[in-house]
């Protein structure tokens, strides 16, 4: 299992960082083909961030949202403060989930049964563990 686990972390993108980010963001209903999310408002919900990469974001929330939803986020690092968007790519439960980041969500004690894991729209350009 560790094998594999390793070879699974050596083919992401970006290197990951255990995080419990609180995060304001905005998904929209609809067409995502006709969504213009500079122009309409979203519905707004709230989450915590779990796990950060430059591509994107793993958030434990109550909110049910299906996958293909574009998404609008909010959130604050150490040292700067972030507005981004994205897509969501995965979603789901994290009640008898067995991936490693939803057991951190129950191991973070985070109030939350659902997940969506977002990829950012534009990459962060720099992201270190300082920045946590």
């Amino acid at each position: 299992m560790l094998k594999k686990e390793r070879q699974m972390q050596e083919k992401r993108k970006f290197k990951r960082f255990d995080c419990n980010i609180k995060t304001t963001f905005f998904y929209f209903e609809g067409n995502p083909e006709e969504i213009d999310i500079k122009k309409e408002s979203g519905k707004k919900t709230k989450g915590s961030i779990i796990d950060i990469s430059c591509g994107g974001v793993f958030i434990a929330t109550n909110e049910n949202i299906p996958t293909g939803r574009p998404v609008k986020l909010q959130f604050k690092l150490k040292k700067y403060y972030i507005e981004t968007t994205g897509k969501i790519v995965r979603a789901g439960t994290i009640v008898n989930n067995p991936t490693e980041t939803a057991q951190k969500i129950k191991d973070n004690k985070v109030k939350a049964d659902l997940f969506i894991a977002v990829e950012f729209d534009n990459e962060l350009e720099t992201l270190n563990e300082e920045d946590m």
